[in-house]
């Protein structure tokens, strides 16, 4: 891709860069404003995409202190961990849940991060694979129409970089979690 794009995340201040969904800040102002006292999701999210993943990791473990179940932090944590430098231990922990929220609207979201984390490590067809099923699934699952023009956006942008067509993409991983 010659520019960079990027969707909204619903977070004040703050985007998905494409493909690889890297939040970005694009209004510092309110990127602080929310890393300061947004919802505990909201301000990882916003730290994330300052570059200031310490503060993140320490937030987020503190939230699920408070919060254990919460799927949102659990993915977030996965997160910091991608882009605090370990991308493959983000991948064995979203396998983890994958298998754990099995079949729920849930693992669309898993799968998409799983997705992120595929291209984060050079593995554009499996990314490519993630996008489509996480398209598929909030389609059956009836997401907003935010969250499924996220998925179209993330899945448009790796076919435009791995130059392959939609019919070339294979997605058999919301029914095979083993696949993940």
């Amino acid at each position: 891709m010659t520019k960079t794009e990027s969707i909204s995340t619903g977070i004040p201040g703050v985007e998905f860069r494409l493909p690889d969904l890297r939040p970005i800040v694009v209004n510092e102002e309110l990127a602080n404003q929310t890393a300061q006292s947004g919802e505990a999701g909201d301000r990882v999210v916003a730290l994330i995409a300052q570059g200031r993943l310490a503060a993140a990791s320490e937030l987020v473990a503190d939230a699920r202190l408070m919060d254990p179940s919460n799927i949102r932090l659990r993915l977030l944590d996965t997160e910091v961990s991608r882009w605090s430098g370990d991308p493959e231990r983000a991948i064995y922990r979203l396998q983890q849940l994958r298998k754990e929220f099995d079949g729920t609207a849930d693992e669309v979201d898993i799968v998409q991060n799983l997705g992120a984390c595929f291209y984060s490590v050079g593995d554009m067809l499996a990314a490519a694979s993630r996008y489509k099923a996480a398209l598929e699934g909030r389609k059956q699952f009836n997401f907003s129409e935010v969250l499924l023009k996220a998925s179209r956006a993330a899945y448009e942008s790796i076919l435009e970089e791995v130059n392959a067509p939609d019919e070339d993409i294979q997605v058999s991983v919301l029914t095979d979690a083993s696949n993940a």
